[in-house]
């Protein structure tokens, strides 16, 4: 299905999907994870993507797992121009089941929200400059050349002299389009971390819908051993997904099979009706604090090393900001993984709260997650 926005009641067809506004980057990276390291026409510049975008990646699989469909908006513009939706990966994670829509917005419409994004970046580039540091703009414009990003909008009127901020700005108005579609749609807006990192130094404004969730899992958070002084914590399946996979084409069909799960279902339909609550009332009931208070009850329980001995304090690898911070190492022997799922299967009722507690769990137990993407990717790809 391809979806044309041509008018304005158009986007109530996109924003019937109910899936978020996705950054083309978490994209890509999820494209070029699908692929294997096989497929890839640079390995070396693929991983070193994948590797600076973990966060990116897991966004991805996650959202394939939870989302009925996700809007994908003019993809084929931000890489190869020459390669439709059809001939790229998404024709595959289709198969089964159309996750991924191809939406294409005209021209009118695209005209009418890049101007009001025109008007954001001119108010920002007022001075001439961004004021954008030296380092953070090289890293951003080398990630992108190496990437195969080819999008960059027209300034209509807003003449910079040199080409790498002509670059940056072209970025920063692509972030705005993005965040105004996700405005028309109602949707969230999920950026990848680099761009909104870039945004929240730059004072630009997005859309603050998913608060939220930093309140109901902000003790999940914790328990994780993720940085969330940046990035807001949500519970991730990516490590689940991950620790069981020889490569990306079966992690895919592991993904698929999840998502049609019960656990999944209830854990989507628990997460939609607490947000639903939230943006509509400003609240969190007390009984879905309680059901997060018994998931890291159950994981504390494992991590307190009774009836678990092999329990060492180390050191975990912040796949975003590259900072350590202090984890727990897990070695568990044969009967204390049999107690261990005694102990997920005493967590009262709703299967969601079992699903989250093995994601959190398994997220927790590496050490250094870049190295088993690595292995993971070297396997077989998605056919093409």
């Amino acid at each position: 299905m391809t979806l044309l926005v041509q008018t304005p009641e158009s986007w109530h067809e996109v924003s019937a999907l109910g899936g978020p506004v996705v950054d083309p980057m978490i994209i890509r990276c999820g494209e070029l994870f699908l692929r294997g390291s096989a497929g890839a026409a640079n390995q070396g510049a693929a991983w070193d993507l994948l590797d600076k975008n973990m966060h990116a990646l897991s966004t991805f699989f996650d959202h394939l797992v939870l989302e009925e469909r996700i809007p994908v908006f003019n993809y084929a513009d931000s890489w190869d121009a020459d390669q439709n939706f059809a001939h790229r990966m998404f024709e595959q994670v289709n198969q089964e089941e159309e996750v991924l829509v191809d939406v294409r917005v005209g021209w009118q419409p695209y005209t009418e929200v890049k101007t009001c994004a025109m008007e954001e970046l001119k108010k920002l580039y007022s001075a001439g400059s961004a004021g954008v540091p030296v380092r953070q703009a090289m890293d951003i414009l080398g990630e992108l050349t190496a990437s195969g990003y080819a999008w960059y909008p027209q300034l209509d009127g807003l003449v910079l002299a040199d080409e790498n901020e002509q670059r940056l700005a072209a970025f920063i108005l692509g972030g705005l389009i993005f965040g105004a579609y996700a405005q028309i749609t109602g949707a969230d807006h999920l950026m990848q971390p680099k761009r909104s990192r870039l945004f929240l130094a730059l004072s630009l404004k997005q859309d603050a819908s998913r608060n939220a969730e930093d309140f109901l899992f902000s003790k999940l958070a914790e328990l994780s051993g993720r940085p969330t002084t940046e990035i807001p914590y949500t519970p991730t399946f990516f490590p689940m997904l991950l620790s069981t996979s020889d490569g990306p084409g079966e992690l895919f069909k592991k993904a698929m099979k999840l998502r049609k799960s019960g656990e999944v279902k209830d854990y989507r339909a628990w997460l939609h009706e607490t947000l639903l609550d939230f943006k509509r009332n400003g609240r969190i009931a007390v009984e879905r604090y309680r059901e997060v208070d018994k998931i890291a009850d159950a994981i504390r329980s494992r991590m307190a090393g009774i009836p678990f001995p092999k329990v060492e304090i180390k050191t975990t690898v912040a796949d975003v900001t590259g900072g350590k911070l202090p984890g727990v190492g897990l070695d568990l022997t044969a009967p204390a993984k049999a107690v261990w799922g005694w102990v997920i299967e005493r967590l009262p009722s709703k299967r969601h709260r079992k699903l989250l507690t093995r994601a959190i769990i398994a997220d927790r137990e590496y050490l250094d997650l870049g190295i088993r993407i690595a292995t993971v990717w070297g396997g077989q790809g998605l056919p093409e």
